[in-house]
Order: C-alpha cells, then structure tokens, then sequence
C-alpha cells in the first residue's frame, strides 16, 4: 500500500484529527474509525513504516537517466505538476522545490545525470524510437491503459523482470500490483515517485458552509463510522436543495445537493465495489462483471444519478463541470464528486469545504474504493529498447525511495495544508482515499470495450443485461488472447 512518510505539518494534522475523532460526542460504543472500516485509512507511523533502506552504493559517473513525458498542461493532460520537471522560474514553489531536492538528492548519492524529455504525445515518440530500434529513453510515461495496448504490441518490457525493484516496499503502489498484475507480469508502475495516481484519485469536495448552515453534521465522522454511504449522501443532498428565486422551477441557478453525470458512472462502479475483471493468486484474470452484484450496484447508480430530488446532472448545467465547480464555489452545491486535480479551482472559493472519499454502496461494504483513471493517468513504463535493466531498475528503486521523503510530502502539504482544504480531517481522509485506489485489467486493456457500457447503464440500469449480453462475448474472446499472447 502506497503509506506516505508524512511531514510534520501532515503529521500535526493527522493527530489532531485523531483526537477530534476521540472526543467526538457520540457514545463510545457507538463510535469507530476509519481504520477499523478502511485497512491502514488511519495509523501511527511507525520506524519500520518510516525506514527508508539505503541502496548499495554505485557510482555512475555522471550517466544520464532519460524520461520521456508528457508536457504540463497541453490538452488531454490532468494533472498539475510534472514527476521530474523542474524549472528555475518557479523556485520558490513547494513541489516544484520538492521535486529539485529529490532529483539533485539522487543525482549526487549515485553519480546520474536526470534528462527529462516532454512531448506532446508520449506514446507516439516512444512507439517511432522502440519500431526503429533506438535506445533513446531509458523509460516513458504513457497513460497505465496506453501501457498495456503497447504491452500487447511487444514494446515494454514486463516491470516484474527489472532487477533492484523492491515493489513490496510501501513506496511502491501495492494497489496497482494486486489489480494489474496478469500472469506475473506488469507494464507500468507508480508509487511515491509519481504524483500523477493522486492527480488522478477520485474524491467528494463536501461544502461545509451548507452543512453547518442546515445542521447535517460532521460528513467526517461519516465516514469513520462506516455510514458513509450512498443513501446518507442522498439524506444528506437533499436537505439543501432550495428553490432559490422561486420560479418552480429547478436548474443551476438553485441549491442542490449532488452534481455528477452519467459519464461518470465508471467512478461510481467502482467506488461501490464493482469489478469488471478480478484476479487470481496466479494472475489469471475472470470477467466478473456478469455477476449480481453489479446489476445491484447500477441500480444504486441510476437511483441517484436520475433522482431530480437531490441531483443535477452536470449536463444540465451550463459549462458542463466548469459549472458544477461554480455551483461549489458559490456555495449553491453540497456534494461535488471529482477528480483531486481539480482542487486548484476552489483555492480562491471563500467559504470552507473538505474532501471525502466516494461513498460505500452500504454499510455491508467493507471499506472505500477510489478508481484511478487510467486511461489518462501516466505511469512509469520501460521501453523494449533499453538496453541496460539493470540501471533502469536500480535508479527508478533511488527514486521511489527518495521521493517518499520529501515529494509527496510536499505535494499533501500544497494541496491539503497551506493552499486548498480549511481543516485538518480532510488529510485524514486524503489518506484514506490514497490507500483505497482501485484498477481493474478489463479497463486497461480494453477487452471488447466492456467498460462503454457502465455510462448507458448509469443512465438505464434496466439495460445491464443486455448491454452485457452485446459485449460479453467479444470480451472475453479478446481475453482469451491476451491470455495466450502473454503464456509462458
């Protein structure tokens, strides 16, 4: 599990949080935490969780270690920061300084030299260098679903071969491995080096101005009982919805209680513990989606999403999610499910707001699920080409390693202590999101594109079994393949 070395403001924050919890005015009895609904959401740092193993000491003389990635903020690109970027015209900036530390840190221990290439699209340059034979990058950044269409065309090589990796470390992600390992082979990796599976996580902004002002309680302790579910997030939404200027009528210039819209369905498949393909101990995956579960799970969906008592669909909204964050910001929303790289819109939002993790299906749901989006979401992969593993794999393991210590501290601190959420609970659920990520092999590797269907049947969960019966037999056929092409 990706569990973070937290730096001392986290760290305050967390306490704080604890004892908030402790002195909560529900019985004792009645009162539990997230830890005990959510495995690690909440725990004492520990030396042996802190400690930080030294690498066997090499020298490489100053030999460069060649990234290609994407270019921050072109179009397609969700995220923030850049994982090797640094520029000398933002020093000064936490995470870019954060980032400059780690790099230099690294450079200096080992004797690299760190060459950060960006282009507009990844997997179009690494694919031109990898079919010409070129040794040009010693790893790429493409999108983890992009990994795996080039993993089925022969250009990476599988993760789990590269020597020095100590992937059960925890700054590796341990979620990744458990969802996307298939056969004993990965293509693409993340962990404390990457800052791009938090970019990517999903989470709940909750508006707390609303919730005091109608009396809906702490949403926090919510979620450290093990309620907080769906339905309490409907109880909860429509409390607040209001008819604002009185017309009859309700649109976006009114209060309401969720915005989120049936193209997101897939988050909320998720979030409430569905699974397209689940793994087995060896690695072989099943398509489960077949099961009764997920018709139960798009009922929940579609009764949410379609109920007009306490949600607006962000297409009803004008300027689609641009309008649903304005709907936050002006205190006119409750509940705002997102991606995390969305909060760099609500730091001017005057009011306070926190984050939380989706919702469960129920309280039978053993803990809170957060879907990473893949399919724009970078990983680390290593092209065919790179002729010395053995390097790739000793220099990534320094900077995973070093990267725990410093840069996703930073990064928590810029996006929960000093510029973005307004109380200290909020990095205890931040926590708790990073350690409940969840991906799924049918989603990365797109057999029969089953995954369409989740939207059509967020909207019409009436249509599941048929939606199914339509792709069912061409997913798992495309499976099948996979299958034979990776024996062995």
């Amino acid at each position: 599990m990706k569990k973070q070395i937290i730096s001392a403001v986290l760290a305050a924050a967390l306490l704080f949080a604890l004892i908030s919890c402790g002195s909560s005015e529900q019985p004792a009895a009645e009162s539990t935490t997230a830890a005990e609904t959510q495995p690690d959401a909440v725990s004492d740092t520990t030396a042996a969780e802190t400690e930080y193993p030294e690498l066997e000491a090499k020298d490489f003389d100053g030999r460069e270690f060649r990234i290609l990635a994407y270019n921050q903020g072109d179009p397609g690109t969700r995220f923030q920061y850049l994982d090797f970027g640094y520029s000398e015209e933002k020093k000064g900036d936490l995470i870019n300084d954060a980032v400059w530390e780690r790099n230099i840190t690294v450079e200096d221990k080992y004797g690299v030299k760190l060459v950060n290439t960006t282009v507009e699209d990844v997997p179009t340059v690494a694919n031109k260098a990898i079919k010409a034979g070129s040794d040009e990058f010693d790893i790429c950044q493409p999108y983890i679903d992009t990994a795996f269409q080039m993993a089925g065309e022969g250009m990476l090589v599988d993760i789990m071969s590269l020597p020095y990796l100590e992937l059960e470390r925890r700054y590796w992600d341990e979620n990744i491995l458990r969802d996307l390992t298939f056969k004993g082979k990965l293509w693409a990796i993340t962990g404390d080096i990457s800052m791009f599976d938090e970019e990517l996580s999903c989470i709940v902004y909750w508006n707390r101005l609303l919730a005091e002002k109608y009396e809906l309680g702490e949403c926090y302790d919510y979620v450290r009982s093990g309620s907080w579910t769906v339905d309490k997030m409907k109880e909860l939404g429509r409390v607040v919805v209001q008819d604002l200027n009185g017309d009859g009528v309700m649109d976006a210039s009114d209060i309401w209680g969720i915005s989120t819209d049936h193209s997101a369905g897939r988050f909320w498949f998720f979030a409430f513990g569905g699974q397209m393909a689940s793994v087995d101990k060896n690695g072989y995956p099943e398509i489960v989606m077949g099961e009764e579960k997920s018709q139960i799970i798009f009922d929940a969906i579609g009764d949410m999403m379609n109920d007009s008592t306490v949600t607006i669909l962000v297409s009803k909204i004008p300027d689609s999610w641009m309008g649903a964050r304005a709907l936050m910001k002006e205190d006119r929303l409750l509940f705002l499910p997102a991606s995390l790289y969305t909060v760099s819109y609500f730091r001017s939002m005057e009011g306070d707001f926190g984050i939380l993790p989706f919702p469960k299906l129920d309280e039978n749901q053993e803990r809170y699920y957060n879907q990473v989006a893949s399919w724009y979401c970078p990983a680390i992969s290593v092209p065919t080409t790179n002729r010395d593993i053995d390097f790739t794999g000793y220099i990534l393991e320094a900077f995973c390693r070093e990267s725990g210590e410093n840069l996703l501290p930073a990064y928590i601190d810029v996006n929960l202590m000093t510029k973005v959420t307004r109380d200290e609970s909020s990095a205890e659920m931040f926590k708790l999101v990073l350690d409940s990520k969840r991906y799924d092999l049918a989603v990365s590797f797109n057999w029969g594109k089953l995954s369409d269907i989740i939207a059509t049947c967020a909207k019409d969960p009436s249509k599941f079994s048929s939606q199914l019966a339509s792709k069912l037999e061409k997913t798992e056929a495309e499976m099948a393949k996979t299958l034979d092409q990776f024996a062995g």
